[in-house]
């Protein structure tokens, strides 16, 4: 089985597990505070960016139907600076379909055919952590270190909390980010920011307690398994 058709069998086990409408915002409760987290976790990442927005060339990987570009676009990067990459040909479709703009590839982020140094900022949303693969996890990792300019940015938003008995799942510890990125030579950890509580919490209380969301992930940071990590390559 190629990779293709096992990215196409992982998002169809997860939905058939979870629910259609386990990521729905406008459906399902659980997810809106978990979304506002993460996407607060974003923003505060991407203002420690220093370079014109308006400017800077964008790589998503692991795009999939487009679901982050929004974020890039609403902190003025501009949709026709970024290029997404997915391995899902249906993924790419839906994506083109919302933002014209935005230039898409059909490819496997492990093997890209972009130039070294192409982007000021290499982005990935929720990939890593279901790449329980080390060897694939390290190809794509180095991959965009390498397309990313001399000096450039890295943010990379994911999980970083176990999960057991899953073995389609890996979270991205500080200490696996380190060893895929070469944190310390091929690049540094400029931040990290706190972004969604553990899903099973997080979605309850999103569901059924929102007042209590902040104030618990306050009071219990290790309850926080989600983080937007900053890194910056070597100059």
């Amino acid at each position: 089985m190629n990779r293709e058709q096992s990215t196409r069998q992982w998002y169809s086990r997860y939905y058939t597990q979870s629910g259609a409408d386990r990521n729905d915002l406008r459906t399902n409760r659980g997810v809106l505070f978990q979304t506002i987290a993460m996407e607060a976790s974003f923003v505060r990442a991407i203002g420690r960016v220093d370079h014109d927005a308006g400017a800077a060339k964008v790589l998503d990987v692991g795009c999939g139907g487009g679901g982050d570009i929004y974020q890039l676009t609403r902190v003025g990067y501009h949709p026709c600076n970024i290029t997404g990459v997915d391995i899902l040909e249906e993924h790419l479709d839906r994506a083109r379909s919302l933002y014209p703009q935005v230039e898409f590839v059909h490819r496997d982020a492990s093997s890209m055919d972009f130039a070294d140094g192409s982007f000021d900022l290499c982005f990935s949303s929720g990939m890593f952590a279901t790449l329980p693969d080390d060897t694939l996890s390290a190809g794509i990792a180095s991959e965009m270190v390498r397309v990313c300019k001399p000096g450039g940015w890295l943010l990379i938003v994911d999980w970083w909390t176990p999960k057991p008995r899953d073995p389609n799942y890996k979270a991205l510890t500080k200490r696996r980010l380190r060893e895929l990125f070469k944190v310390g030579s091929d690049t540094r950890v400029v931040g990290i920011y706190r972004g969604a509580l553990i899903p099973p919490v997080g979605r309850f209380l999103s569901a059924r307690l929102p007042a209590l969301y902040f104030l618990t992930a306050a009071v219990f940071p290790f309850m926080v398994g989600q983080v937007a990590y900053l890194l910056r390559k070597s100059e």
